[in-house]
């Protein structure tokens, strides 16, 4: 099995390179921006014949929920069009693609688990982007034609990149107080877990709309504090509301995405996120 990565050094992009590359028989390339910039057309053809892979893992996007409100026609240049572009040149590859959703296409409003059926309802202009990404490739690729797996996840940390996770831990132990929100609940989710669950899917012939992250629910705040224990570190994060904190971006106050189909097309549980976290912590530290 041949794999093509886009957004390959990046926080996600990077655990499917590292996952590829662990099982026997799969192959990996991952070109870099300069190689493959995603909103050239061109040159997400011209890369992706000339590796030919038999899947291409959509990673690389517009990731920057707040930013992307003063930038809406970027975000919407790099998540639609750009996926457009990658979904395009697979489809002439003959290659799969998985494309790599978020769990803010919803408003939060249901109160239980969202459903890979459920209707998308998104707030910000990055979830309008990331929407119209989702559309885009599944336009883009056929009814059927080619294989495609749209993968919503979230609440993402892990090697590739600073995230909630180092922000956390460092500023606790320089001793600086932290306001994390108390009123916005998903599910935490170690990006090691994502790779492996959706090359697993791959291998089982999943195709369409799948969720994937870890199991339990956590706010934002209950995660943060459970960083701070699992560090070993002494402080206590201030809790606050959506409100107060007075994010540019409107979020979602609730994007726990049900698990079941996934679990039952792989016949497992997803790994509990505390558990994940302890695991990476402990691999963290022994870097």
């Amino acid at each position: 099995m041949k794999l093509l990565v886009t957004g390959g050094a990046g926080l996600l992009g990077s655990e499917f390179v590292r996952a590829a590359h662990q099982r026997d028989g799969w192959d990996v390339e991952a070109p870099s921006r300069t190689e493959m910039d995603i909103t050239d057309a061109s040159a997400c053809a011209r890369v992706v014949a000339a590796a030919s892979p038999d899947w291409v893992i959509h990673c690389a996007g517009f990731t920057k929920v707040d930013p992307a409100e003063s930038e809406p026609d970027e975000a919407m240049r790099v998540n639609r069009d750009g996926s457009a572009n990658v979904a395009h040149a697979a489809a002439a590859a003959g290659a799969g693609i998985v494309h790599v959703s978020t769990d803010y296409v919803f408003d939060g409003r249901k109160g239980e688990p969202y459903l890979p059926e459920d209707p998308v309802s998104p707030l910000g202009a990055y979830a309008r982007s990331k929407v119209a990404a989702e559309e885009a490739v599944l336009a883009s690729v056929g009814a059927g034609r080619t294989p495609c797996l749209i993968v919503r996840t979230g609440w993402l940390y892990g090697h590739g990149r600073r995230d909630f996770v180092d922000l956390v831990l460092d500023r606790t132990a320089a001793g600086e107080s932290l306001r994390i929100v108390n009123d916005q609940w998903g599910r935490p989710t170690w990006t090691r877990n994502v790779a492996r669950t959706v090359l697993d899917l791959i291998e089982a012939g999943v195709r369409g709309v799948v969720n994937v992250s870890d199991g339990g629910t956590a706010t934002w705040h209950a995660f943060a504090t459970a960083i701070v224990e699992a560090g070993g570190l002494n402080g206590v994060p201030q809790g606050v509301s959506s409100r107060d904190y007075g994010a540019p971006a409107d979020r979602p106050l609730y994007t726990v995405l049900d698990l079941a189909a996934t679990e039952g097309e792989l016949g497992r549980e997803m790994m509990p996120w505390r558990e994940a976290l302890r695991a990476y912590l402990d691999e963290r530290s022994s870097a």
